[in-house]
């Protein structure tokens, strides 16, 4: 309230009230009712109605004293407020002080901390963090804390594999690829082989280049079946391909496209590939592996070759899906298939680490098979639908068979063979004789031989009978006798026989061996085998035997030439009679023997010296006939016309016509039963009443033997029905055979990108357009032989007459370019041999050849005419070889010897091969020449109702040519065979030429002579129309008969039914590319790196930490031995050499450095050396280390031929284990490394994962980060100049210590920071280069280079990691020391915010606090260990939360913030110590600690109360920053220069003007003025507290006189009659008297203001003193007191005040 005011507005009022009017007063609005209001219209701005004042005089005497009151008072104040408290002023000026420097540094260090977290933003920016958690979901890093045991970890490491997996970007996880396929991946014992058919199971086995793998195990000197496809599932010795592991490594296939048609043993059917040498095969498990590539094979064991074999020709493969695996005996561990040559390195690191390091690097994995249950009933289904199917062929076979047999049979003997009523049963005839030389069995005596000697009208040659009249009975001599004398053995009468045949001699007989046995011989006794000479027929071979030296010896011995068919000219076995003749030369040393006439070879005698094969007679002689002595291997079967010719050999004439012109006494007919080559031929046409012809009954004979007793059947099918054999005969001069191809072929035509013109049957076989249906197969010399004909042959194509060896270059060209070009220049010249004109179509001849063929039969042939389409056409994958250039020289030879035939199979391969009517219609054209064409076969087969297979056959003679056609349509679902054979001669020796189908035959007369062609080429292409596949071409010299083509024929059928042929064509499976099923990798990283995983072992050893568990190792030892390993069982040598085995204690050396000295601190661990970690966690320690993928994947490691399971790689000697991936994210530039450690310790395991990056800082971030660099440097700057300006200032040594510190942490902080942030920009310059550099290294590890070494290539890998890992620890060393270095400066800002106290809080309330928190610690950290001490000692053994003191201490400090563990409650001496800590540690302790953290708050919160010059923080800041402008503007001195004068000045209780005269005697009075001014608006600097014009804004009240005070009337007294004296003498009272007046009535007034003022601040004191008793119980309340206190007091401080000054300011106005 303005007291000064009171009096004059109470004498106004009392002068108002005493003339009896009352002036209306403007009400407060809050206070006053709306109906009182008055508007500022109707009163004045004093408070008065103008209207009022105009009725009433007296009141404007009263308005003029309120004015003249009104300007005193003005003057008298602004007097007043030029005074400030000097206490209150220096306290702010000093906290202006401190703040402006505080301020300053703290913008510094706020900008200095702010730039460094956005550098390392920049450097460490939230992707990492990001990556950070993708890796922990990718990897399930966070299930680590709970793996606790060994089992646990194994299985978290396969799935970690499993998750690596994806994380690489051409792994098998996107990159999908079912032809390189682990077909068994468990081991797995094999009782007998596995039929497999899994869905999906393919590889293409028939590539260029493919590998078998595998682990084996087996049984020294076994010979198992690894891996196969059988031909036919129940023709287990067939395969398409096989592989066999045994003593000899053996790869068999090609049974379904063998090739050698006229194989001379005529049993081959599949090729077979084995190692020269008989492998070694040591115990154990081994890696063996199969590479085959088109022309080789090669045999691995181990890492060792072990066999290298030429092939002669490609493997392909078969139609079908099903494998055989495995074999009786066999323990196959891994079985896989690679679609390429596993070279030598490659298998090196499959055998060290299971895989090769190529598939490791870029994580592909085999194509695993897997067996579910629908595979094994699918393969048990089709294993039973093929033994059902085989089942139901072979029913109706013996349905067909025995219908043929009870239908169509006449017995009859004679044509049968069998003996007629001509021939006699010794056993019938011989009368029984009484006595006998041999104790063991009834023997018979044979008599007259001596008699029989005679001449051979046939030969002129004399002989002796050896079936003598005795023998025969009443037969006539030379009859058909039956040999079975196993239990009446006879002997020749030794008075009857020669006694001497002489030193030459020959036998002659017929005979038809059942069984291998003697025929005779002439023994020294009946009691021992001791010939002189015997004669054996055994299989194929003739033996003669003499003895020597009391022992039977092999003389000599004639067997079937190699070459000749078993099956036609075997000895034995046979149901033909068959002439014998044995020729023994003892003066030349030989022996010959002859069959049908011809001889069929000679053996030397084998025993040296001279000596007699005969001997004289003795008394013991014995001469045994169709046995041996002492009575054994009889001869069983017919003889006829035996006989000896004694001092004679026989020539080749007279054994011919013996052969030829003998014949049966009593029939008249020859005896010779084979046929010569035209002498018969089967009909094949012939069809019996089931519609089987000659070649059915060829495949049912060696079923049912009876199937050929038809007379129909056998004068059709004599060949068939083998009535017939050839007979054996010299083999003329080799004839020269020439073979397109070496195996069956697959034909296709391509179907071209544009297949738009073609067509589909309803079955969905393409029709291809007439361009496309056509192949052709080129010679392989067509290039070179071109060339070497343009250089100057006569009689090619480019004979210097047609141009075209000018038109041929020289340089190198293929078979088609050179083929092509010759056509285009022969188009282009028109040359007639290819050009064909529309005028001369229709005079075209057969002559023509190709020609006139290409326009009779249009759409038939291919037109080579047609460059474009021949040069479509040509495939050079069915391109063939020609050995030794035979097509050169072989048109030559066909000429010379006028024979030839042409032989081959055909058969359809797929829908594709058909017609439009679903008909099989080949076309095969065979050229000399393709440009010009010279075609000099055409074999064409053609449908419809009139179906026929048509061959046009001419010899390039250009008036000749010939036309054959058998009518037969091609099978749809069989082989068939075509055959042509020129120059063959019939009966009356005229020259034929037949075209021979299945045995069907067409034979035409073709007097003429083979013509060469022009090309000086036999052949030089094959045309082909449509799909098919074709068997290998052969050419022969020779014109085969058509019984020799039927007899191959019937022979071949067979075995070809069961010939599939290959499933591709060599163009689809040479050029065909295994393609992927790719995923799309939408991962944000990738692995750069295989992951590792790295070991630290400990050894085992018997030596335990304590000699009771030494001596409990020891004695259970010795207690297994006694009781597991005694007779009958056994024990591995392992358990009985080392008790470790068993069991062992650990010792633990990997803080030890191995030495190679010492074999011991060096153990083995699955075959590998520990070595030095360079990277990783276990970095410096001795690891074993392994990719991760070798244990998680591979389930069996060979190390040492040893069987490792790598599920025992991690086990109770492991002691640490370490994972390490390095991944890097493109997006961001990040190289990420994940390190997976794992403590094991008895079991338990103790997982832990930590992620490092390294970032490539580039571009916009390089340069921000280059920028925030240089303004922290600039920063640093400006601190370093602060701190030296300060000390140049102030000097160090007059500094306080906390002052000395700040200064050595401003010039650390700008010296480190700087230096760190120059390095840091260099390396952020270079990270770009860096990671770059560490991803080259990593990326371009050259895992798949033969050239290099597995050590080479790990050592390369193990050094890029080294590399990675100082990089690693470069970066982390560089983001610790920006840690510290950030911590610095935070720290540097937090000691900054002491500047004001408003945020010097937590500083000021750690000093207050200090004493009592060092104490604190001292009492906590006792307490802490005392219980830390009993919780490790207790319950260590029991709880793994207090198992090391690591873990107690971890497990205290969470219990002291609140939890429980979790094992709390269930024992009394647990439950008590948790108690008991709880009470102690958390309930006291800690609260201990936050009642002294309370306590120093409360002592900073007083401080700050009572503290008057602060404000808030912002307020304080903009008010020093306003103050920095003023004093700028008004020239103020600086602070400090102001405090020097005020601070010691305490005398003063007020600044005003004159005291500041004393800061500067330049400081001018208004400068002064407004400092004062300024500092005035401050409440308590301020002497009065009134806010400038309060006064003088309010309208002037007058209240009533009941509410005044004493001194507000006395006041309000004085003023009034001061102004109404005035006003009544109009001034005119002299200025003197009126001063003095005023001046005693203020003094008086000051007095009595200074006594009530003293009242007031006694009772204020009083207040104030029992305010402090209760501020902590009543602190709000307080806080209101206090301030209504504090007013209260300031109040009466103005009210003195006002007082005081009231005199000498109003006499100063006066």
């Amino acid at each position: 309230m303005p007291i000064v005011l009171s009096g004059t507005r109470d004498a106004a009022m009392d002068v108002l009230e005493d003339s009896g009017t009352t002036a209306p007063v403007q009400k407060n609005e809050d206070s006053s009712p709306a109906s009182t209001r008055k508007t500022p219209s109707t009163t004045s701005a004093t408070g008065f109605s103008m209207k009022a004042i105009d009725k009433n005089p007296t009141w404007k005497l009263e308005l003029a004293a309120r004015i003249i009151q009104r300007l005193v008072i003005k003057k008298l104040r602004l007097d007043n407020r030029t005074r400030l408290v000097r206490t209150a002023l220096v306290e702010r000026l000093q906290l202006e002080v401190r703040l402006g420097k505080g301020i300053r540094l703290m913008l510094c260090f706020m900008a200095l901390f702010g730039l460094m977290i956005s550098a390392d933003v920049i450097e460490t920016s939230a992707a990492k963090l990001k990556l950070t958690d993708h890796y922990r979901r990718t990897f399930e890093l966070d299930k680590l804390n709970g793996i606790q045991k060994i089992a646990e970890l194994k299985s978290y490491l396969r799935n970690l594999s499993a998750a690596s997996n994806t994380m690489q970007v051409s792994s098998s996880s996107y990159f999908v690829n079912r032809d390189q396929v682990m077909i068994v991946s468990d081991p797995a014992f094999y009782e007998h082989s596995h039929y497999m058919d899994v869905k999906g199971l393919s590889f293409p086995v028939d590539a260029v280049e493919v590998s078998f793998l595998a682990w084996v195990q087996v049984d020294a000197g076994r010979r198992v079946n690894l891996l196969g496809r059988r031909l036919d599932k129940q023709v287990s010795s067939l395969s398409c391909w096989s592989w066999i592991y045994g003593p000899e490594m053996e790869f068999d296939f090609g049974a379904h496209d063998y090739g050698h048609l006229h194989d001379s043993h005529g049993s081959a059917d599949q090729e077979v590939i084995r190692t020269a040498t008989r492998a070694y095969h040591p115990p154990g498990m081994h890696l063996v592996v199969l590479v085959i590539r088109q022309d080789t094979v090669e045999f691995w064991q181990n890492e060792s070759l072990v066999g290298h074999t030429k092939l002669s020709r490609p493997v392909t493969d078969c139609i079908g899906s099903g494998l055989e695996v495995g074999g009786s005996g066999l323990l196959l561990g891994m079985l896989s298939f690679f679609p390429w040559a596993l070279g030598a390195a490659e298998i090196h690191e499959i055998y060290v680490q299971g895989n090769t390091l190529e598939f490791i690097a870029s994580g592909a994995e085999l194509f695993k098979i897997k067996e579910t249950g629908f595979d094994l009933l699918h393969e048990q289904g089709t294993l039973r639908q093929s033994s059902a199917e085989t089942h139901h062929h072979e029913s109706q076979q013996s349905r067909s068979v025995s219908h043929a047999i009870t239908n169509e049979v006449i017995y009859s003997l004679g044509e049968s063979g069998h003996a007629d009523d001509g021939e006699i049963r010794i056993s019938d005839q011989v009368p029984e004789l009484t006595t006998c030389p041999t104790k063991s069995a009834a023997c018979r005596y044979i008599e007259g031989v001596s008699e029989t000697w005679q001449m051979d009208p046939l030969s002129s040659a004399y002989f002796y009978d050896l079936l003598p009249p005795s023998l025969l009975g009443g037969a006539s001599a030379g009859s058909l006798v039956e040999v079975h004398l196993e239990r009446n053995r006879h002997a020749y009468s030794v008075a009857s026989f020669p006694s001497s045949i002489g030193p030459v001699w020959s036998l002659s007989f017929w005979a038809r061996a059942s069984t291998s046995g003697f025929l005779i011989g002439k023994f020294h006794d009946p009691e021992h085998d001791l010939p002189c000479w015997s004669v054996q027929i055994e299989g194929d071979k003739l033996k003669l035997f003499t003895s020597s030296h009391e022992h039977r010896v092999l003389l000599a011995m004639v067997s079937i030439p190699e070459g000749r068919s078993q099956r036609d000219f075997a000895f034995v076995g046979t149901t033909l009679l068959r002439h014998f003749v044995i020729v023994i030369d003892e003066l030349s040393r030989v022996m010959s023997v002859h069959l049908d006439g011809h001889q069929i070879g000679a053996d030397p005698f084998r025993v040296v010296g001279a000596f007699r094969v005969d001997c004289p007679h003795s008394n013991g002689t014995y001469i045994a006939f169709a046995h041996r002595t002492p009575g054994s291997q009889d001869f069983i079967g017919q003889l006829q016309q035996f006989r000896l010719y004694a001092n004679t050999v026989l020539n080749d004439s007279q054994i011919l016509a013996l052969a030829e012109a003998s014949e049966d006494p009593k029939t008249g007919r020859k005896l010779r039963q084979c046929f010569k080559p035209g002498e018969i031929q089967d009909d094949g046409s012939f069809r019996d009443e089931q519609f089987h012809g000659c070649t059915w009954y060829a495949e049912m004979l060696p079923i049912a033997p009876q199937i050929c007793l038809s007379d129909a059947v056998r004068a059709n099918c004599q060949i068939a029905c083998k009535v017939a054999r050839p007979c054996f005969a010299p083999l003329k001069m080799a004839a020269d055979v020439g073979m397109v191809w070496n195996r069956i072929m697959r034909l296709s035509t391509p179907l071209s990108t544009d297949s738009s013109d073609g067509r589909r049957l309803a079955g969905g076989s393409l029709i291809r357009p007439n361009h496309e249906k056509f192949k052709m197969c080129l010679a392989e010399s067509v290039a070179s032989g071109r060339r070497q004909a343009s250089a100057g042959s006569t009689q090619g194509v480019s004979g210097s007459s047609d141009g075209l060896a000018e038109h041929i270059p020289a340089l190198v060209m293929t078979d088609s370019e050179v083929i092509v070009k010759s056509c285009q220049y022969l188009e282009a010249s028109r040359d007639p041999r290819s050009y064909v004109a529309e005028s001369r179509k229709q005079s075209l001849r057969p002559a023509d050849g190709a020609l006139y063929l290409l326009h009779e039969y249009p759409g038939m042939f291919q037109n080579v005419t047609d460059c474009e389409s021949l040069r479509q056409s040509i495939d050079s994958h069915c391109a063939f070889q020609v050995e030794n250039d035979w097509t050169k020289h072989f048109d030559e030879i066909v000429e010379r010897s006028g024979q030839l035939t042409i032989s081959f199979w055909v058969r359809p391969s797929s829908p594709n091969s058909l017609n439009s009517r679903g008909e099989f219609t080949p076309s095969i054209q065979f050229l000399a020449g393709v440009a010009p064409p010279e075609v000099f076969l055409t074999v064409w087969a053609e449908g419809g109702l009139f179906p026929k297979v048509a061959a046009y056959f001419h010899t390039h003679n250009a008036s000749s040519g010939e036309y054959l056609e058998v009518g037969t349509r091609l099978s749809l679902d069989d082989w068939t065979h075509i055959s042509v054979t020129f120059g063959s001669n019939d009966a009356k020796g005229h020259s034929e030429l037949a075209l021979v189908v299945n045995g069907m035959a067409t034979v035409d007369n073709f007097p003429q002579s083979w013509v060469r062609s022009r090309s000086a080429t036999f052949l030089e292409a094959i045309s082909l129309s449509s799909e098919m596949l074709m068997s290998p071409v052969e050419f022969r010299s020779t014109a085969l008969h058509i019984s020799d083509l039927q007899s191959f024929h019937y022979n071949e059928h067979a075995r070809m039914k069961l010939r599939t042929g290959p499933s591709r064509s060599d163009s689809e499976r040479l050029q065909t590319q295994l393609t992927y099923s790719r995923k799309a990798f939408q991962e944000p990283s990738f692995l750069v790196a295989p992951p590792i995983i790295q070991q630290v072992r400990a050894q085992k050893t018997t030596e335990c930490r304590s000699d009771a568990g030494k001596f409990a190792l020891q004695q259970m030892w010795e207690q297994v031995l006694s009781t597991r390993c005694h007779w009958p069982f056994t024990c591995d040598t392992d358990l009985k050499a080392d008790p470790t085995s068993l069991l062992a204690c650990s010792h633990d050396h990997r803080t030890r450095h191995y030495d190679d000295e010492d074999d011991d601190l060096a153990p083995k661990w699955f075959g590998q050396e520990p070595s030095v970690a360079l990277s990783g966690d276990l970095e410096g320690l001795h690891v074993y280390t392994v990719f991760l993928v070798s244990i998680t994947d591979t389930p069996i490691l060979v190390r040492g031929d040893s069987a490792l399971s790598t599920q025992a790689y991690i086990d109770q000697q492991t002691t640490h284990m370490a994972v390490q991936l390095v991944l890097f994210a493109p997006e961001h530039g990040i190289i990420s490394e994940v390190n997976i450690g794992g403590h094991l310790d008895s079991g338990n395991v103790e997982a832990e994962y930590h992620v490092r990056h390294i970032s490539s800082v580039e571009g916009l971030k390089l340069m921000a980060y280059s920028i925030l660099g240089a303004l922290v440097v600039l920063i640093c700057c400006v601190v370093m100049f602060d701190t030296w300006r300060r000390i140049c200032l102030q000097g160090f040594t007059s500094l306080c210590m906390t002052a000395r510190v700040q200064l050595i942490m401003d010039i650390g902080i700008g010296l480190v920071v700087p230096a760190f942030y120059v390095v840091r920009s260099f390396q952020n310059a270079a990270s770009g280069a860096l990671v770059k550099d560490m991803l080259r290294q990593l990326l371009e590890v050259p895992w798949s280079a033969d050239s290099l070494s597995y050590a080479e290539k790990e050592g390369q890998f193990f050094h890029a990691l080294h590399d990675l890992e100082i990089s690693l620890l470069t970066e982390t060393f560089m983001h610790l020391f920006a840690f510290f270095v950030s911590w610095a400066v935070l720290l540097r800002i937090m000691q900054l915010t002491s500047a004001h106290p408003r945020i010097a809080v937590l500083i000021n309330t750690v000093v207050y606090g200090i004493d009592d928190f060092w104490h604190f610690l001292i009492l906590f950290w006792l307490l802490f260990m005392g219980f830390c001490l009993i919780a490790k000692t207790l319950f260590g053994p029991e709880h793994h939360e207090f198992e090391t003191y690591e873990e107690t201490l971890k497990s205290q400090f969470l219990m002291c913030l609140g939890t429980v563990p979790d094992d709390f409650g269930t024992e009394m001496e647990f439950t008590i110590y948790v108690v008991v800590f709880n009470f102690v540690m958390f309930f006291l302790v800690v609260n201990f600690l936050l009642a002294i953290i309370v306590e120093s708050y409360l002592r900073v919160k007083q401080d700050i109360e009572k503290t008057e010059a602060e404000q808030e923080f912002f307020t304080d800041m903009g008010a020093v920053m306003f103050t920095l402008a003023k004093r700028w503007r008004h020239a103020w001195p600086k602070a400090r220069t102001i405090l020097r004068v005020l601070e010691p000045a305490v005398a003063k209780q007020h600044v005003d003007l004159a005291l500041l005269r004393e800061v500067s005697g330049s400081w001018n009075r208004q400068s002064r003025r407004a400092f004062l001014d300024f500092y005035g608006r401050f409440d308590h600097i301020a002497v009065h507290e009134r806010k400038r014009g309060t006064y003088w804004d309010q309208p002037i009240e007058v209240p009533r006189k009941a509410e005044r005070t004493n001194a507000e009337n006395d006041t309000l007294d004085l003023g009034a009659s001061l102004a109404v004296r005035s006003a009544r003498s109009g001034f005119r009272r002299p200025r003197d008297a009126a001063l003095d007046d005023a001046l005693q009535e203020q003094s008086q007034l000051q007095r009595h203001l200074q006594a009530q003022v003293q009242e007031q601040t006694a009772l204020i004191r009083g207040l104030q003193a029992q305010l402090r008793r209760t501020i902590l119980d009543t602190r709000a309340g307080d806080s209101e007191i206090q301030l209504t206190g504090s007013n209260y007091s300031e109040s009466l401080h103005d009210q003195q005040d006002d007082g005081t000054q009231s005199g000498s300011n109003y006499r100063r106005l006066v």
